[in-house]
């Protein structure tokens, strides 16, 4: 049964199993809280945060910048609420925890200040104007929705748009839609951040603000569904959102929608793409919304790739490292994260770590990129669009 938040802190039976997470019949990779096992201490810990918690709401501890640093030297990854022997749901006992902390020291610790400065002035989170949200589409001839009725909303996200690096996810999910003559459109410039960093990091009135500004706006236009490639972005809107207003759309991850296209037909991956890959379950797609077998059909439909699984993978999956302010308050912290799951990629043989996420594959190309590992990484999308 769900309790209320401020039930929940005491719950904690303090056993532990969110600190020793072991994943039976393997040695080497047995740990699935990162914070807990970079740090040590059972202050990182789900089981921490519930202690902090209490610690908070009883005037034992104030809310300074230790205790700020310990909160958000987590990536939110919801590993303690997969393996809590309670039952219970830590992640939402520290998301609670950094409203307080939010409040009391004005905003979040380091550069995530940024992050929030830069959503409520541009919309997103990465300091850049709103007129350069559409360039990764210029000369595609997209649908406006905004202008004209479509049933399907493709929902690019801030980092797709905004990264020249991860513009790959938008281009590649308008090319497999056009493939499989899907009628859709965007927002163009006048999309918005879904304020999934602005949740993570505690912001809960500019989050509420994005929300309203979102839901009206997409519940104006009249579509069915809106289709995201960000994981962040899909489990933001489809679990968060309706806790806050009603929405009258239903939200599609692409991975769900390509899956869905492949099995009927309307997509037919028949060329060979020779490669032995790896597949990173991200952390919202994965233990935030349960999507697990709708990647591994698709990569299974491509003629030639062979998936191999690596020891922590699905709702046990390891962390990438950069979600919830982790990559820009602490990049240490998610370099580290990041290069524990390189590492467990290359134990496999794998040619490269395939995802769907690109946050995900931002952090890892990251790793990769300063480890010399040789792994190379892809979205699902880029896999897929070789095939066909």
């Amino acid at each position: 049964m769900a309790l209320p938040l401020e039930m929940i802190m005491y719950t904690c039976p303090k056993c532990k199993v969110c600190t020793a997470n072991l994943h039976p019949g393997e040695t080497e990779f047995l740990k699935l809280c990162p914070a807990f096992t970079r740090y040590g201490w059972f202050a990182y810990s789900g089981g921490g945060k519930c202690y902090l918690a209490q610690a908070l709401l009883e005037g034992a501890v104030e809310p300074d910048e230790d205790f700020a640093d310990v909160l958000f030297h987590c990536t939110l990854c919801r590993s303690c609420a997969q393996q809590c022997g309670a039952d219970q749901d830590p992640t939402q006992v520290a998301r609670l925890v950094r409203r307080e902390v939010v409040k009391a020291l004005g905003g979040p610790p380091g550069d995530a200040r940024t992050v929030v400065k830069s959503t409520v002035n541009y919309r997103n989170p990465y300091q850049q104007p709103k007129a350069m949200r559409y360039r990764w589409a210029k000369g595609l001839g997209l649908k406006d929705a905004t202008k004209g009725k479509v049933d399907t909303l493709y929902y690019v996200g801030c980092t797709a748009a905004m990264i020249p690096a991860r513009a790959h996810f938008a281009l590649n999910t308008v090319e497999l839609l056009r493939a499989a003559g899907e009628d859709f459109g965007t927002l163009g410039q006048k999309e918005i951040c879904c304020g999934s960093t602005t949740y993570n990091l505690g912001e809960e009135d500019i989050f509420r603000e994005i929300v309203a500004e979102n839901v009206d706006m997409l519940n104006a236009l009249g579509v069915e569904r809106v289709l995201t490639s960000c994981s962040g972005c899909y489990s933001v809107m489809k679990n968060e959102y309706p806790k806050i207003k009603r929405r009258n759309f239903e939200v599609v991850h692409v991975v769900e929608y390509l899956d869905s296209l492949i099995s009927e037909g309307r997509l037919k991956p028949s060329k060979t793409v020779e490669m032995k890959v790896t597949y990173h379950d991200p952390c919202h797609l994965g233990r935030y919304s349960e999507i697990y077998d709708a990647p591994r059909r698709i990569l299974e439909a491509i003629p030639g790739i062979e998936l191999v699984e690596m020891p922590r993978s699905r709702e046990k999956s390891w962390c990438c490292g950069a979600g919830a302010g982790v990559k820009t308050a602490y990049p240490d912290f998610a370099m580290w994260t990041g290069t524990e799951r390189v590492n467990e990629a290359k134990e496999t043989g794998a040619e490269a770590i395939v995802t769907a996420c690109p946050f995900c594959e931002g952090n890892l190309s990251d790793v990769i990129a300063a480890t010399e590992s040789g792994l190379g990484i892809y979205d699902i999308t880029d896999l897929l669009l070789q095939s066909l």
